[in-house]
């Protein structure tokens, strides 16, 4: 059959509906995944996620990080946010985490904060997903400091039609243990 023999019928309104969608997308600040978790198209959602984690948590002098997105991308306010500094953990929830920051601008000891990600190693398993995200981060930006850089570990959870930060575990690069060479390359 050609094209031609096909009848020309107006589209469905929900077709119209669909494609709208589609074309603007999500009100949501986290993309929602179209497919089942761990294929090539879900992780364009897992993208998203880590993209705001660090738009979120980044500010510039005079401003904050944006609380309101960050909060939307954890599980629960329970999820855990671990602080790795040398032989100690600092072991917090997601809410002491935003406390703990919060605390260091109020302070004055932070004053602007910038932090994005470099590199990003995966392991994905039905609706699992398990995040070595390389970073670099610079804090007072106006003193021109040298950057520093760590892994941000992901535990990821996909649930709801997305993907949700169930923990952060965090470590900045220090001489001793310098990021190993496979975290610095992109696969």
């Amino acid at each position: 059959m050609s094209p031609q023999s096909f009848p020309k019928r107006p589209l469905p309104i929900l077709t119209l509906l669909l494609a709208t969608l589609i074309l603007v997308g999500p009100s949501a600040n986290v993309p929602k995944a179209q497919t089942n978790p761990g294929t090539q198209t879900t992780l364009r959602p897992i993208d998203s996620l880590l993209k705001v984690f660090y738009e979120s948590l980044s500010f510039l002098e005079g401003k904050s990080p944006d609380w309101d997105r960050f909060r939307n991308l954890f599980a629960s306010a329970t999820s855990p946010c671990i602080r790795i500094a040398g032989d100690s953990a600092m072991q917090m929830d997601r809410e002491g985490f935003i406390a703990f920051f919060s605390g260091r601008i109020k302070q004055g000891t932070l004053r602007s904060f910038e932090e994005k990600e470099l590199v990003r190693t995966g392991e994905y398993y039905g609706s699992l997903a398990q995040i070595f995200s390389t970073y670099e981060k610079r804090m007072n930006l106006a003193d021109q400091a040298k950057p520093v850089r760590g892994i941000n570990s992901f535990q990821l959870v996909f649930k709801k039609d997305r993907w949700w930060i169930a923990s952060v575990t965090w470590q900045d690069e220090s001489p001793d243990k310098p990021i190993p060479p496979k975290y610095l390359m992109q696969h």
